[in-house]
């Protein structure tokens, strides 16, 4: 095909499947490991104490329920538009519209966040800059490269992605030599941190609650693999591979990094809720090893940054497409990127970062909230979507593919599903989650308002319109 003309192709109609597997699978690594992992964690140590890992545990669980029930729907649909397609097709357009803008706003949040805690550490290399600056700058930075095409966001995140391994692997190596008692002039700390202090739950049971909030915003990158198989060459394959993998990437970077900051350092100090890795690290007496650290947990957060707006300007694109935002969102650009839904998404976002420049002292850890109980209502989006799905596609004849159908179906999707709401219903109970949580429903009932308004607005032009959305098609 000539390149010329199928560029111009793209420009007018489509997105580009230029995603080959490698970036897939680390795109689903690296969209999980950011703000919520480095910086988000000493919040919740702070909320729960060592129960940290029991609110990670949790929220893990769910994570790999829910990825399981995305993988069946995904590779049976692949789309840029994810479960805001899928929540169309189960329920209606109304549900496709509400389902899509409230997930598309958790990610202008999220990259917020990012901003703030990114604009924190070059604040510490350069303070001339302030936080909030800093931040702006660094999502221009990342808005360039997402504007550039999705070969090079995929290639940005590939190499990123291997960094943040890297110091993970290094991170939780050192922390179990410290634990062991063999770095020089320290001692086996044994499990005086881990039981002293008050002991393993010194905040009870509600600080492992408030913390899995936080934890909920830390995994929200694990479906971005169903979003991205929208462009890439093989989507079943890809998703296939990324899910299967979710298992122990989540025992490694988070039960196994937090593991050895608890065992490490009191949970009450006031370093780990600033920068729990760094803290541990400077504990050891590895200064240099901390200042490394630092440069390198800077690095991670661009690539999460760099996989936030890639997601919320393509579940934007996808709404715009499917005439649920205005039609100029859904425009592809030259280069096969689509532009005016980038720029409204980071503009969201430059925003929301500004809230650290009127309240410095709580703007992230409310962000981070909130941010968290947007993601746990959209989880629970997908679980009743998939409920509806899995058993209508089982009606009619088509089995999930091979290593992608919910375990034990339908029973554990309805566990699933009873769980999170009794989880939700305790959530509500406790001052520190209720009024992000209650915040997130109204927005949530605000959008399912706006939603049928719409739908009797704008009626379906056909049958096939009002019932399903075309997934893109590939170019060559």
């Amino acid at each position: 095909m000539n390149t010329e003309h199928s560029t111009q192709a793209v420009a007018g109609r489509q997105l580009v499947r230029s995603l080959q597997g490698r970036h897939m699978t680390m795109i689903s690594i690296g969209g999980a490991v950011g703000a919520g992992l480095f910086v988000g964690s000493g919040v919740g140590i702070q909320q729960a104490g060592p129960g940290i890992l029991i609110s990670y545990g949790l929220t893990s669980v769910l994570v790999v329920l829910v990825m399981r029930m995305l993988a069946e729907m995904a590779v049976a649909r692949p789309d840029s538009g994810a479960f805001a397609v899928y929540a169309r097709l189960a329920f209606g357009r109304w549900a496709g519209f509400a389902t899509g803008w409230m997930y598309w706003l958790g990610w202008p949040l999220g990259l917020a966040i990012e901003g703030i805690a990114t604009g924190t550490i070059l604040h510490s290399w350069l303070p001339v800059i302030p936080v909030w600056l800093g931040g702006v700058l660094l999502i221009a930075v990342i808005t360039a490269v997402n504007l550039t095409s999705v070969r090079a966001y995929g290639e940005v995140e590939y190499w990123a992605v291997w960094l943040k391994v890297a110091v993970i692997v290094a991170f939780i190596a050192v922390g179990l030599i410290a634990i062991g008692g063999l770095v020089p002039g320290t001692q086996a700390p044994g499990t005086s941190n881990l039981l002293g202090h008050g002991g393993f739950l010194p905040q009870g049971i509600g600080g492992v609650v408030t913390a899995s909030v936080g934890a909920m915003f830390a995994f929200s990158g694990t479906e971005i693999v169903t979003i991205a198989a929208g462009e890439a060459a093989d989507p079943a394959k890809a998703i296939r591979r990324s899910t299967r993998s979710i298992l122990w990437r989540i025992c490694l970077f988070y039960f196994g990094s937090l593991l050895v900051v608890v065992l490490l350092l009191p949970w009450n100090s006031a370093a780990v809720g600033e920068s729990p890795f760094a803290a541990t690290l400077q504990h050891l007496g590895l200064s240099n090893a901390s200042t490394v650290l630092s440069v390198v947990i800077f690095a991670a957060m661009i690539s999460t940054m760099n996989s936030q707006v890639y997601v919320s300007s393509r579940i934007m694109y996808s709404l715009a497409r499917d005439s649920a935002a205005p039609r100029i969102l859904g425009r592809i650009s030259r280069t096969g990127t689509p532009r005016n839904a980038i720029l409204l998404a980071v503009s969201l976002a430059v925003l929301l970062l500004l809230l650290q420049f009127f309240h410095p002292s709580t703007a992230f850890s409310r962000l981070l909230g909130v941010a968290g109980a947007t993601v746990y209502l959209i989880w629970l989006t997908i679980v009743v979507t998939q409920l509806v799905l899995g058993r209508r596609d089982r009606l009619d004849g088509r089995p999930p593919a091979p290593g992608t159908g919910m375990w034990l179906f339908p029973a554990l999707s309805w566990f699933t599903l009873a769980a999170m709401l009794a989880l939700l219903g305790f959530m509500l109970t406790l001052p520190a989650v209720r009024t992000d949580m209650l915040g997130a429903l109204v927005l949530m009932l605000l959008l399912v308002a706006a939603a049928v308004i719409w739908a009797r607005l704008h009626p379906a032009r056909n049958e096939a319109e009002a019932v399903v959305a075309e997934p893109d098609t590939a170019l060559a």
